[in-house]
């Protein structure tokens, strides 16, 4: 069979959220379950530049059958309405449902904020907390978050109070009222680094949970002992049970000096593949790749399984690949 050109399309940008994404998308390429089957083309735009976006996907137009969008929101939302155009299958791993608004030719594939908050609040119910403060920063993703954690804990019996943070917050009812656990929900480390460490002077035993987003090298290397205890939601077993597809997974990128494979990584490699499968399964031909994927097969990747239908293109069902994760003395392990 002919090689299947699917082309990979990030911002020009430090922010490490794209880059680990484009990694595990190059690597999914190279050794993932289609890799004898894919060859990727790389282009990079500038960043929140809708319109050069588009300068440089249509470069390729007639060139590529599938595009893997290493892009935030708007990006990947824009992304879905020229892929529609131009007939390419389109994977991105966003969860919001602005991103698809039901167009056939894109697929989204971040694991949704409900689902994660229900396997988040059964996982800490477990670990016998009960008064939980929710910290987070005012973007619509976060609180978005913050907002389904909290109905979620409520359902799980737990107590929860929930605030927009900042640097500068002293927050009294925090030292009146005593979390057994904060969970500083923001994304950028610049951010959430000062707020964990303003907080811990308030709250010197109560465990701080930090989102999947932060569990990368960069920030873990941040962390000083005076943060003290430091959770994180998970999607891996970084110890003990891992499955086959997550000990090769982890290997791969151990050889690309990845000590700690992120959510992103994983994103990154399950787009390429999905993508990659989809346009085998139909001889390289994008509208019957859609027809195959929206068919319900069960596709088995490094976040779990997505399952496809016409009414869903995200295709996640049930809590997901969700764990909780301790970082102590220069390790992870599980909670």
């Amino acid at each position: 069979m002919k090689s299947i050109p699917i082309l990979l399309l990030r911002p020009e940008s430090d922010d490490p959220s794209p880059a680990d994404q484009s990694l595990g998308a190059r690597l999914s390429a190279l050794e993932g379950s289609a890799s004898s089957d894919v060859v990727v083309e790389e282009a990079c735009f500038r960043r929140e530049d809708l319109d050069d976006m588009e300068r440089q996907l249509a470069l390729w137009k007639g060139k590529v059958a599938g595009v893997i969008g290493a892009t935030n929101v708007p990006e990947s939302t824009r992304l879905g309405e020229l892929a529609e155009q131009m007939s390419l299958l389109c994977f991105v791993a966003n969860n919001n449902p602005l991103v698809w608004q039901r167009r056939k030719h894109v697929f989204h594939i971040g694991l949704p904020s409900t689902q994660t908050a229900q396997a988040v609040a059964t996982l800490l119910q477990k670990t016998k907390r009960k008064r939980i403060l929710l910290l987070y920063d005012q973007t619509e993703f976060q609180r978005r978050v913050a907002s389904s954690m909290e109905v979620a804990l409520r359902n799980h019996d737990m107590e929860v109070t929930s605030e927009a943070g900042s640097t500068d917050s002293e927050f009294d009812r925090v030292k009146e009222w005593q979390p057994d656990l904060l969970y500083v929900i923001f994304s950028s480390e610049s951010k959430a680094l000062p707020v964990a460490r303003n907080m811990r002077k308030h709250l010197s035993d109560a465990p701080l949970l930090f989102g999947r987003s932060l569990l990368r090298e960069s920030f873990l290397s941040s962390l000083g002992e005076q943060i003290g205890e430091a959770w994180f939601v998970d999607m891996f077993h970084r110890t003990g049970s891992q499955s086959q597809t997550e000990q090769r997974f982890t290997k791969i990128l151990s050889t690309r000096s990845v000590k700690f494979p992120t959510a992103n990584h994983a994103f990154g490699w399950d787009a390429m593949s999905f993508c990659a499968l989809g346009l085998k399964a139909a001889h390289g031909e994008p509208a019957l790749a859609i027809n195959h994927l929206e068919s319900g097969v069960a596709l088995e990747g490094v976040t779990g399984t997505c399952s496809f239908s016409p009414d869903n293109h995200n295709g996640r069902l049930g809590f997901g690949p969700t764990t909780l994760t301790r970082w102590y003395k220069g390790r992870l392990e599980q909670l």
